[in-house]
């Protein structure tokens, strides 16, 4: 594709260090000809950020391309169809280009300023007509920084000069005289060229402004009454030279003063979440190109007499769709499920950031807690493809992983281990169960064992892993109740891992691995039994995430005495989970497991604390990053795996490990007293699955309509009335339905 072909950039020097009064946009600009075209294709990578316009139309409404990676690994490339964009003679092709990760200059907590790959801003780009290359960049290609955008970086903000923007900048009569060429980067990244197939981020949805507070002279707070991630559109026309300082916020305090909670201490150099306008005397509506933010607030200095079109939320993120939905009786927890849907959207970036406002990094052990909910939900296999090449880009040498993916170096020395690196796993195995695809096990199976040999190295004088991230996030303030042991948890984690290669290694046709995993897990299983399993088969760390954990991945020989071990612990805790995103992840399907799904139920409903009740009575309108109040971050997934619960549980729709991607199915809700009625569906590669039952006195009313081709075991209790396709089931008990 590019082969033959150059990065350019701006014939400016670089500089490393931090200047908050530069790092403008770069504006390139190239005219050329075209004789005639059937089919025009731009084939395009910017680095960090490019968007591409010919004869002053945008080629795309993508935005942030080209997605960001280990550069030295792969380079991500977009390819667009152009024809309709073309004249027959002469054309213009415009480019802008922004720092975005790739030269981000500040210091923050992660290092990027530190990145080895970072230079200017740079794109190449290649325009094939009829098959033929007609347009590339090269040296003749003029750019200047001299641009409106006069500062942008990605987690920082963007600063616009209006009084320097000219319409037709574009356009093939902007006058570029005074503009320079641009030069061959000679020392290019050196990843390989991949294009990236899965769906763009893009303008998903807009929230309008519900409130305007005054809080001081022309300062104003407005509230778009939605956290989102993205940025504003802002409507003004002030003075020429008025400078508006925009910044934003996930919460606000009684003042309506910002509420950061200590984030800006990530960012000792450049200002956090902040964006600056200046005005040039007439009506501009404005939006920033390079920086997205998570907010639900936004406080603007300098701005005079605005009214509810001054400032609108623009909701950004991957465009993936939902393929799941869920309501019942129970009002709060229709909430709970759409603000988890809202969480997961606004982390949906190329990768699965842990928050839109603090770090915008894909930290893996969040990933790790929400991969099931994510594929139950959405459409996001091509989206996990694409992240898992940069996972698999992430891995060392000798087969440490990082935490956050991708990574500029940092994550090798904290926020890694099992409870992150997982994710390795979790992807493949959990893609290949809700779609029948075991590509990706093929795919990964070195990449297992390079990180299973890796263990190896980190066993303790015990056998067992004592490195990383544990229960992350418990909540802190619940008496007497220690975290589980690392040890605990990384054993169950290895377990997991090794049984999973194993699978891989059986497609694969590989039996050495097979036979080599087995073994090694035959042989962890004897160790966790011995450290961690009391002689009445309960478990020996008595709390909720152990006890869950070892369930819900089969760790015993006699359920019951851990399903009583569980049991007490929920009711000893008035109902509350005391668990992080690890044992949280586990505790309501060990509870379903346990034929306990209404002990679930109350603990997701709970009032007080540790609870998401205490969230809503805040004004959460995503999921949180801590269970305490105010808390950090306001716009986490990390504990949206109770989606997943609900409509395997609620709903009741299971894919069978069997017979995976939904070729069969178990369709088993739980008819929870406290809920008349309960309705959800899933899209699947062959057709919507529905499910609705409701309550008519004693009995309950079950319809499930099925797709063809999906074989259901339907299991319910007496006192259900099924109806399947429409027609009414008179079997009683286990029915299969093809």
């Amino acid at each position: 594709m590019f082969e033959n072909i150059n990065f350019i950039k701006t014939n400016v020097p670089f500089v490393r260090e931090y200047d908050s009064k530069k790092s403008p946009c770069i504006i390139f600009r190239k005219k050329f000809n075209v004789k005639n075209v059937n089919k025009a294709v731009l084939s395009v990578c910017g680095l960090g950020i490019g968007y591409y316009y010919i004869n002053g139309k945008s080629v795309t409404d993508d935005l942030f391309t080209a997605p960001v990676s280990d550069y030295n690994k792969t380079l991500w490339f977009n390819s667009y169809d152009v024809t309709a964009l073309l004249n027959i003679g002469e054309n213009i092709c415009t480019v802008m280009c922004g720092n975005g990760f790739f030269n981000e200059s500040f210091r923050t907590s992660w290092n990027h300023n530190q990145a080895a790959w970072r230079d200017n801003p740079k794109f190449i780009l290649n325009l094939d007509i009829n098959g033929e290359s007609v347009l590339i960049s090269d040296e003749n290609w003029k750019c200047t920084d001299k641009t409106p955008i006069i500062f942008n970086h990605l987690r920082s903000g963007e600063h616009f000069d209006s009084r320097l923007f000219d319409p037709n900048f574009n356009t093939m009569n902007f006058n570029d005289n005074d503009w320079h060429n641009a030069i061959i980067d000679k020392n290019p990244p050196k990843g390989l060229f991949r294009e990236c197939n899965c769906e763009p981020i893009r303008i998903c949805d807009e929230y309008k402004t519900v409130k305007i507070t005054q809080t001081g002279d022309k300062k104003y707070v407005f509230d778009i009454g939605q956290n989102i991630s993205g940025f504003i559109r802002l409507k003004v026309c002030q003075k020429s030279g008025d400078q508006l300082i925009i910044r934003y916020s996930e919460q606000i305090h009684n003042d309506y003063s910002l509420q950061l909670n200590d984030m800006e201490q990530h960012y000792p150099e450049s200002e956090f979440m902040t964006d600056k306008f200046i005005c040039n005397g007439q009506d501009f509506t404005w939006q920033p190109k390079f920086v997205y933010h998570g907010f639900r607030y936004v406080e603007i200095d300098g701005i005079e007499n605005p009214d509810s079109d001054t400032v609108t939320g623009i909701f950004v993120h991957q465009d993936i769709k939902s393929i799941s939905d869920f309501e019942c009786s129970d009002q709060n927890l229709n909430k709970l499920y759409k603000i988890g849907k809202l969480a997961t959207y606004s982390n949906m970036f190329y990768s699965l950031t842990d928050c839109p406002t603090r770090e915008k990094l894909g930290w893996a052990n969040d990933a790790q807690s929400s991969t099931e909910q994510i594929l139950i939900n959405f459409n996001s296999v091509n989206f996990f493809k694409k992240w898992n090449t940069d996972i698999c880009d992430a891995m060392a040498d000798n087969g440490a992983m990082p935490g956050i993916i991708p990574t500029n170096g940092w994550g090798f020395d904290w926020g890694n281990g099992p409870v992150s690196d997982g994710i390795l796993f979790e992807l493949p195995y959990k893609i290949y169960l809700y779609t029948s695809d075991n590509s990706l096990l093929i795919h990964n199976l070195p990449y297992f064992e390079r990180y299973l040999n890796y263990l190896e190295t980190r066993l303790d004088s015990d056998g067992m892993i004592n490195f990383g991230l544990d229960d992350w996030a418990c909540p802190t303030q619940v008496k007497n109740v220690q975290k589980t042991p690392l040890k605990f948890i990384n054993t169950v984690f290895l377990i997991k891992f090794l049984r999973i290669a194993k699978i891989a290694a059986d497609f694969a046709k590989n039996t050495e691995l097979k036979n080599k995993y087995t073994h090694q897990c035959e042989k962890i299983e004897k160790l966790f039994e011995q450290n961690f399993i009391n002689d009445d088969n309960s478990c020996k760390i008595n709390e909720q995430t152990a006890v869950s954990m070892a369930i819900y991945h089969n760790l015993y020989k006699d359920i019951e005495p851990m399903k009583l071990q569980l049991k007490t612990l929920i009711e000893e805790n008035d109902f509350h989970h005391n668990c992080g995103m690890v044992g949280l992840r586990h505790l309501f399907i060990a509870l379903n497991k346990c034929n306990l799904p209404e002990y679930a139920y109350k603990i997701i409903k709970a009032n007080g604390y540790p609870s998401f009740s205490e969230w809503f009575e805040n004004e959460a309108t995503t999921l949180w990053e801590n269970w305490e109040i105010p808390g950090s971050s306001k716009n986490h997934h990390m504990y949206s795996d109770f989606m997943s619960w609900i409509l395997k549980t609620l709903v009741g729709i299971n894919i069978s490990t069997e017979k995976p991607g939904y070729e069969q199915v178990t369709i088993k809700p739980a008819f929870i007293e406290e809920l008349t009625f309960c309705k959800g569906y899933t899209e699947t590669k062959y057709g919507k699955i529905e499910v609705e039952w409701s309550r008519n006195g004693d009995k309950i009313n079950l319809n499930i309509q099925l797709p063809m081709k999906i074989e259901a075991n339907i299991i319910h209790p007496e006192n259900v009335i099924v109806f399947c396709n429409n027609r009414l089931v008179l079997e009683k008990g286990t029915i299969t339905y093809v």
